[in-house]
């Protein structure tokens, strides 16, 4: 007890001091007098805006937290987004290449690019299906809006096929409307030309080239390109560019036609040129 005493004697200004503030805020709150209301209102105006001012002040880790919710959130929305425009278009191509399928009187097996080359003087591209697909060397491939190219060589589940814009592809095409025949080839820049076209042939940019039925390596009839430019390459033979009705640079899915060139054929007119 005498320890409390001592304690209290040591703070007694701070006691008194305490003491007389609680009793003049008794007094303030208890006293109606115009001058102590006016006071009192004025204080608790005051509290209440400094109150409003610090409630106002955001929370700055709070704000944190939740913008990095936000990004992540954002981040989440931006790849469904992606993948249902992906999605979308997927489907757009699918529909597109199975109802050529259905309508097509060719023998077709679907497939998949996974690799492609278009900067070389011989492109070729690798597709995801091979020899247990019935796939094998020598079959053409096409999409729906004409002639890719040609299987060169075969695994099990992959395959490899030269696209017309390779310098070892060689393709016997005729216009679709002239009948005028002649024979496609890259000349490993930038062109497909169609050589051997006598200078009076009937043949005007526009015109389309289609395979011919003197060709042994694919089926006749399949579009290949459109003519764009015609000149004359010398006294005897027109300079005939065509553009591919593939584009290569967009093309994600092919089909095989399962087509196999007559080994009899080739052999008899092998044959014979010697």
């Amino acid at each position: 007890m005498k320890r409390f005493f001592d304690i209290a004697l040591d703070i007694k200004e701070y006691l008194l001091l305490s003491l007389f503030v609680v009793i003049s805020i008794i007094l303030i709150f208890t006293n109606d007098n115009f001058q102590i209301r006016f006071l009192r209102s004025a204080a608790i105006t005051s509290f209440g805006t400094i109150q409003s001012g610090i409630s106002a002040i955001p929370n700055i880790f709070a704000l944190e937290t939740e913008n990095k919710l936000l990004r992540e959130n954002n981040i989440k929305l931006a790849k469904e987004l992606a993948d249902l425009k992906e999605a979308k278009l997927e489907n757009i191509r699918l529909t597109k290449l199975l109802n050529f399928k259905e309508k097509s009187r060719l023998s077709l097996v679907g497939g998949k690019i996974v690799n492609k080359s278009l900067v070389q003087t011989r492109n070729t591209i690798t597709l995801d299906i091979g020899e247990s697909d019935s796939v094998f060397i020598g079959m053409p491939v096409i999409t729906d809006d004409g002639l890719v190219g040609r299987i060169v060589a075969t695994s099990a589940h992959y395959s490899i096929a030269q696209i017309l814009l390779n310098r070892d592809l060689k393709v016997t095409v005729k216009n679709q409307r002239s009948r005028i025949d002649g024979i496609l080839t890259y000349d490993g820049s930038s062109d497909l030309i169609v050589k051997n076209v006598p200078k009076n042939a009937d043949v005007n940019v526009g015109d389309v080239m289609i395979t011919s039925e003197y060709s042994n390596l694919f089926p006749h009839g399949i579009p290949v390109a459109v003519v764009v430019e015609v000149g004359h390459l010398d006294n005897l033979f027109k300079k005939v560019i065509v553009a591919p009705l593939v584009n290569f640079q967009n093309i994600e899915e092919v089909f095989v036609v399962k087509y196999i060139p007559s080994n009899e054929r080739n052999e008899l007119e092998k044959t014979f040129k010697k």
